[in-house]
């Protein structure tokens, strides 16, 4: 009879709790993501003059071994930068070790349009990683630019984690 009693009280308690608990998930969650730097929609950089839709943080790239030994994978990326000349450069690396990288490939295209107005881009980037260096897989990172037409120096960074994967 005990255990009766105790059972309508415990479920009361946790029908006045659950509404009070459904309400504060949602922001709990928000609040969780951003301490963990998990954010969503375009990425900018902090002067603001390039905008990044493509890809996603966290995209997985998948490489493909080549005859020769290389492995070979490509990434989508759109978004807009205002760019003298509508340059915008672009490299990527493979994380090896917490201080140690390797390069994936760099480059550069063009947006629609130059600077002062902001041009958009939508290109298809081929990653590249070379035989004699480890397979690409695990951590890795697209970087996109404006390379400073002064100083040759990297403005407008724009840096997007990767996951590297190799296909079966």
């Amino acid at each position: 009879m005990h255990l009766a009693t105790k059972m309508p009280r415990c479920y009361t308690a946790i029908k006045v709790v659950m509404p009070m608990r459904r309400s504060t998930v949602l922001p709990l969650l928000v609040l969780l993501l951003s301490i963990a730097g998990c954010r969503s929609g375009p990425m900018e950089s902090h002067e603001g003059n390039v905008k990044v839709t493509l890809p996603a943080r966290q995209q997985a790239v998948t490489f493909v071994k080549q005859t020769d030994g290389s492995w070979k994978g490509s990434i989508q990326t759109t978004g807009s930068a205002r760019a003298f000349e509508a340059t915008v450069s672009w490299e990527a690396t493979q994380q090896l070790s917490s201080n140690v990288l390797t390069s994936l490939g760099q480059g550069s295209f063009m947006t629609s349009a130059g600077a002062p107005e902001f041009g958009t881009f939508d290109q298809m980037l081929m990653l590249v990683g070379a035989a004699s260096e480890p397979a690409p897989d695990g951590k890795g990172s697209l970087r996109i630019f404006i390379t400073s037409m002064k100083d040759g120096s990297q403005q407008d960074i724009v840096d997007i984690p990767l996951v590297l994967t190799l296909a079966p």
